[in-house]
């Protein structure tokens, strides 16, 4: 693999090289089902990141797998994040001081951390959020798995609330590529994070390390901006620039469809979504139940997943890891097993009337905007030890 510097760009040319072996595993049971026998099967290397890991079910059985795990390499990144929020909540929230099973799964949370490191394993902290909280949005956002020659990248964090959450994971069964991630995963654990693309037959990779992400997701806005017939859009938490571009497509008649939760955690994401898209001719499917899931089908052949939510927090500030794809069969795949059981879910934009006008969430949400730009350190320490 040949490495061209373009700057902090890393561009990988790839010469005769075969197309990554990928798929997608839609729902977190299929993907921790594949992704634990990868895990334990690991000789070489394991690295972990997520930007919540919990001391669940669902985190717990990510720590045995990595106990478990033969390889004398296994490192953990978890973002600052998972000490300050578990299960959805404020830890310091005075609605849970009281709550007995949410201190547990706190202290047990930290418990679990110390015994990996007991085993060997080596654990560090992205994004310090420091004693002010001022440094809480500007997070790590970043998912991967990285196993021996097996990389894993998507929405899927590690505990039961996210686990119940309808998401997947792209599983890519490549050296080449799961070198190019575990560089990106070994410079975040050295306190060094890059910006970086990488190309490979059929799929591009691009590394975002939220400093410098308008660049890099260029590529994304250009892809909607060259669609031609259909995009297909899931997010729970789709913003500008992103809809920018998707209405700018609708205008010229692409026919543009969002699938979106109804029972959204970030409910003002929802209702300024709602009324932006019926003035845009977009159309709105909204799940009934909280959904995780990130893509984007364009043209039905061109698939992007990854970590980004298609917000403005990611695009201004949030590392990221984002996938542009063109395989026929994973493209087939997204649509098979993600937007036509989604879309038989799904109840119309109609059966929803916001509370707060669309006028009040969109101007919250570009003054919150405006806010994290502003605010947004120009040094800040990017990884440091568990402890």
């Amino acid at each position: 693999m040949r490495i061209v510097e373009d700057g902090d760009i890393r561009v990988s040319a790839v010469a005769g090289a075969q197309r990554p072996a990928a798929r997608l595993l839609v729902g977190a049971d299929a993907f921790w089902r594949q992704a634990e026998r990868d895990i334990r099967a690991a000789k070489t290397r394991v690295y972990v990141q997520a930007m919540t890991f919990e001391a669940d079910e669902a985190g717990a059985a990510v720590a045995r797998a990595l106990v478990a795990a033969g390889a004398p390499d296994r490192k953990v990144l978890v973002d600052d994040f998972t000490r300050y929020v578990i299960s959805d909540a404020f830890v310091a929230s005075p609605r849970y001081l009281g709550d007995r099973l949410f201190r547990q799964e706190v202290r047990d949370t930290h418990a679990m951390f110390r015994a990996l490191q007991r085993e060997g394993v080596g654990v560090r902290v992205t994004n310090p959020v420091g004693w002010r909280l001022d440094r809480l949005p500007f997070r790590n956002h970043k998912k991967l798995i990285v196993a021996d020659d097996v990389a894993y990248i998507g929405g899927v964090n590690f505990s039961d609330h996210n686990f119940a959450w309808d998401d997947l994971m792209l599983r890519i069964a490549d050296p080449a590529v799961a070198a190019c991630l575990a560089e990106d995963f070994g410079d975040t654990f050295a306190g060094r994070p890059r910006a970086w693309a990488a190309h490979f037959p059929h799929v591009s990779l691009y590394g975002l390390d939220g400093r410098d992400n308008a660049r890099r997701f260029s590529a994304l806005l250009d892809e909607i901006d060259d669609a031609r017939d259909s995009i297909c859009v899931v997010s729970p938490y789709l913003t500008f620039p992103f809809f920018d571009a998707l209405a700018r497509a609708a205008a010229r008649g692409v026919a543009v469809r969002l699938i979106t939760p109804l029972a959204n955690n970030k409910p003002i994401v929802r209702d300024y979504l709602l009324p932006a898209a019926r003035k845009a001719g977009v159309e709105v499917r909204l799940m009934p139940n909280m959904i995780h899931t990130k893509g984007m089908l364009i043209d039905g052949r061109t698939l992007v997943l990854g970590s980004s939510n298609f917000d403005f927090v990611s695009y201004h500030v949030e590392a990221e890891f984002m996938a542009i794809l063109r395989d026929e069969g994973l493209a087939r795949q997204f649509q098979q097993e993600v937007v036509e059981p989604y879309l038989a879910r799904t109840v119309p934009a109609s059966a929803h009337r916001p509370k707060a006008t669309g006028a009040f969430s969109f101007g919250a949400l570009k003054l919150a905007s405006w806010l994290i730009r502003v605010a947004r350190p120009r040094h800040m320490p990017v990884v440091q030890d568990y402890r």
